[in-house]
């Protein structure tokens, strides 16, 4: 089969360029994750960052240098044929369609369905029987002090926002913890140790303070 030399560097080129491309996401992968946990960047920076534009360029470069390895892979070992092509073009379209739904429209249906992170003031809180009815948003004029089992209510399900406990400290979470989840940790508890085994003490500053943990 005859090849056009300027096609195939064409490729070529462009298979280079995504691998240099997947190597500098490897390394902002960790400077942005870096930056969630140890306060080396600003916080928000780099959750948007790790969260909205690395997954997109990591998905679509490493389709592209993949699939173009792969194929040439087949050629060299004589495999390319027409139920090779058939099987290739299917898994790397599956890939490609597969990730991009997860990370572009699968995620932000979660995101639409939970609550919008810092609008928990505004943010309605369902209704359970008059005693068991959560406490709105404390103002500046009052403090909202919470027990452990009111606390567990707080756990990012159900239309409640994602509550945690630092340090006796009720905040916030919902810009982290996305469907009451982030990493392994569950909201609605006490998290002081598990915030120090891998965070400053700076970085919980950063969010919202919306009570107190009773003792």
């Amino acid at each position: 089969m005859d090849y056009n030399p300027n096609y195939v560097n064409y490729w070529i080129k462009i298979d280079r360029f995504c691998a240099w491309i997947l190597f500098l996401c490897i390394i902002f992968y960790f400077i942005s994750g870096y930056g969630m946990t140890k306060g080396i960047i600003d916080s928000k920076v780099a959750v948007n960052f790790h969260n909205e534009i690395l997954p997109a360029v990591i998905i679509i470069s490493f389709t592209i240098h993949a699939s173009y390895a792969t194929r040439l892979a087949f050629i060299r070992w004589g495999w390319w044929n027409i139920i090779t092509k058939v099987v290739w073009t299917i898994v790397f379209l599956a890939i490609l369609i597969g990730f991009g739904f997860i990370e572009f429209f699968y995620v932000k249906a979660n995101k639409n369905n939970s609550q919008t992170p810092g609008s928990t003031t505004n943010s309605t809180i369902p209704s359970d029987s008059a005693e068991n009815t959560p406490t709105p948003t404390p103002t500046a004029s009052s403090t909202k002090i919470f027990t452990k089992e009111e606390l567990s209510k707080y756990n990012g399900q159900n239309g409640y926002p994602p509550y945690v406990a630092v340090d006796g400290i009720v905040y916030d979470m919902s810009n982290v913890f996305k469907n009451g989840s982030h990493y392994q940790h569950v909201a609605g508890q006490e998290l002081t140790n598990e915030f120090y085994l891998r965070h400053a003490k700076s970085e919980i500053t950063k969010y919202p303070v919306v009570g107190k943990l009773s003792e």
